[in-house]
């Protein structure tokens, strides 16, 4: 059975938690064997999920692009995300609704100092178009970044009291770990889909706080790059830009917006609600999809074994 999920360049922490956890959930049952994919955490389930004979789906989410083939090969729905997906794939007998990162404490449980009172987790992409540590720099807010190793990136969690999070998985893993979480939306990108598909998940409506976006503009692109993405900035003002142009961002945000934005974060910071979902409801969730897994196994390891 091989594992299928989006691997993002640069890494992204709720991808790269396929690479981390699966192993240490299902040791030897995990190979490369393509015939056979495990689909994991992630918003993945769509049409670029490749042919196989068996798909065996654990706490995937539906979101981008058109549905998967579920006409092709055999179905195996053990845990989606949530009841938006489980309507799309109509998936009526899956047998659990959350998301994998639940597993992470089982797995991962250091012990870390509380020595942050509040920390902003941006989208990946976010993070990669926008000023986001001189925003935080300004507001006085440590920045996570969705980018780092599993790990890390728990460790640093962990040292927070709460979080300010653009990235789902930042909400996920704040929650797993009972560290309250705050969603914040800065692009318009950010898909109210998966959040909420998640959200409804634990009998929680997510509502989001508004801040503007931020734009590093060329900053670390070779000269050619530069140029060409003036020359484009340039024809869409005067009207005679094309619509087969790859996009172009904006111009870098000023110094006066990034203070404006750093200073709605640092008031977000002290004000927003922050919440935690129901301790009993989660604990019952994740006791479901221990025991799905766990029959999974057990009923793999036989099949094995004779």
């Amino acid at each position: 059975m091989k594992r299928f999920y989006y691997k993002a360049k640069g890494g992204n922490v709720g991808d790269d938690l396929n690479h981390w956890l699966w192993p240490k959930v299902f040791g030897d049952l995990l190979d490369e064997d393509s015939s056979h994919l495990l689909i994991g955490i992630g918003t993945i389930l769509n049409h670029k999920v490749p042919v196989a004979k068996k798909y065996t789906v654990l706490s995937s989410g539906y979101g981008y692009g058109t549905k998967p083939r579920l006409q092709v090969g055999e179905w195996e729905f053990l845990a989606l995300r949530g009841p938006s997906t489980q309507s799309a794939m109509n998936a009526e007998n899956v047998r659990c609704l959350l998301d994998g990162a639940y597993l992470m404490p089982s797995y991962y449980q250091p012990t870390i100092s509380k020595t942050v009172s509040v920390a902003y987790i941006p989208h990946v992409d976010s993070i990669i178009i926008g000023c986001w540590q001189e925003v935080c720099d300004k507001a006085g807010i440590k920045l996570l970044d969705p980018r780092w190793p599993v790990e890390k990136f728990i460790n640093e969690l962990l040292s927070c009291e709460r979080v300010l999070t653009e990235a789902m998985h930042g909400a996920i893993l704040a929650d797993a770990y009972d560290i309250p979480w705050h969603p914040v939306k800065a692009y318009r990108y950010i898909n109210d889909f998966k959040w909420q598909d998640w959200g409804r998940s634990l009998d929680m409506d997510i509502v989001f706080s508004f801040i503007k976006p931020t734009f590093r503009g060329d900053i670390g692109f070779p000269l050619k790059r530069k140029v060409i993405n003036s020359v484009k900035r340039i024809c869409k003002s005067l009207g005679i830009d094309s619509p087969n142009w790859t996009p172009t961002e904006p111009w870098r945000s000023s110094e006066r917006h990034i203070n404006l934005v750093s200073m709605t974060l640092k008031e977000l910071s002290t004000n927003a609600k922050y919440v935690l979902s129901d301790a009993n409801v989660k604990s019952l969730r994740i006791e479901k999809l221990a025991i799905v897994i766990n029959d999974f196994k057990l009923k793999h390891m036989g099949m094995r074994n004779y």
